[in-house]
Order: C-alpha cells, then structure tokens, then sequence
C-alpha cells in the first residue's frame, strides 16, 4: 500500500503542476532489479516534456510520504529531485519487503 500511495502522489502531483498537467508533457516509469546481496528493486519516475519545475519552498505531505513512508515502511531509500525539466524520484527498495500480496 506504501508503494502505491506513492505512486499516486507522484501521479496527482504531475497532474496539478508537472507533466501530466499539459498535452506534450511524459512520465517514464522503469524498474531494475539490482544484483546485490540484499535484492533491491530501484524505481525511477522521470517527467520530462511538462513545464518548468522549481523544488518548493518547504517540504509538504506528499513528499513526506514518499521519502519517509517509503524508508520506514519499506526499509528503503528515496532520491526525489526537482529538476527544472521535470520530477525525477528514484527509489529503491528490499525485495524482501515488498508483499506481492
């Protein structure tokens, strides 16, 4: 549920002020599993297309849950970066830890 709220955050979000916002706007979403002791999965969501992007001035709800939902729920790690040509956030996570459920 943790990972799908996030996505939903990064979704809604993109349709208020990013990509999903205006018609040539894109999101890519890919996925990797990584080939490490501990198998990790690493997410990344890349906007691209959308209009410009600037971080915000104080960190609100939605990029709490993400970041610090997915770290303490999950037992994983969360890079989400505003770039001026969009939202890119990488996560990854224990494979683990991840119901399939």
């Amino acid at each position: 549920m943790t990972l799908a709220l996030a996505f939903h955050e990064l979704a809604t979000n993109a349709a208020k002020y990013g990509a999903f916002s205006i018609p040539s706007g894109k999101v890519a979403v890919s996925w990797e599993r990584k080939k490490s002791v501990d198998r990790r999965l690493c997410l990344e969501w890349r906007e691209t297309e959308g209009p410009g992007v600037e971080a915000p001035h104080r960190q609100g709800f939605g990029s709490l849950l993400i970041e610090c939902g997915l770290a303490g729920e999950l037992d994983g790690t969360v890079h989400l970066d505003f770039r001026r040509q969009g939202v890119q956030c990488v996560m990854e996570l224990p494979l683990d830890r991840i119901s399939t459920s």
